[in-house]
């Protein structure tokens, strides 16, 4: 049987160590995107999910991005204004919008996502495959007990 005590007060402050770590890594925003706005880990991971999904539309992305879709919304419009967004109309359905990163984002944002996944390649190559894709399902895990557990603390 698992000891979930000991398990927990070796896991407990390393949760908080790898928030830190992870916010610090992507305040480290490329040049190209410093001038165009003002930043925060909102727009950072919505410019993020853009980048690894292609385009999507407001819901899709505010369900990717665990967040609300009136708070998605809210981002996109400052990504927009600022040009890193596009917005178009879905051509099957004029009434949903398709978000995508604009042309001029596009290298800084692979920049910062290069940046971001050098120290994850680094821990991931330290592992063998079957070791890796455990890694990811359990934290994959992690997240959804977390997400169960505080609704209330979307956005």
């Amino acid at each position: 049987m698992i000891n979930v005590a000991r398990h927990l007060a070796r896991l407990a402050p390393l949760l908080p160590q790898l928030v830190l770590a992870y916010q610090r890594r992507a305040g480290d925003i490329p040049a190209g995107l410093r001038g165009a706005a003002q930043l925060g880990q909102r727009h950072v991971g919505l410019l993020i999910t853009l980048a690894v999904s292609g385009p999507l539309s407001v819901s899709d992305l505010a369900q990717r991005a665990d967040m609300t879709v009136a708070h998605a919304s809210l981002v996109v419009g400052e990504l927009a204004k600022a040009g890193l967004l596009d917005r178009d109309h879905d051509e099957q359905d004029r009434r949903r919008i398709i978000v995508s990163l604009s042309e001029a984002a596009k290298p800084a944002v692979a920049e910062m996502r290069r940046r971001n996944a050098e120290p994850v390649t680094r821990f991931l190559r330290q592992l063998d495959d079957e070791q890796a894709g455990e890694f990811i399902s359990n934290l994959a895990l992690l997240l959804a007990c977390l997400r169960d557990e505080a609704p209330h603390t979307r956005d």
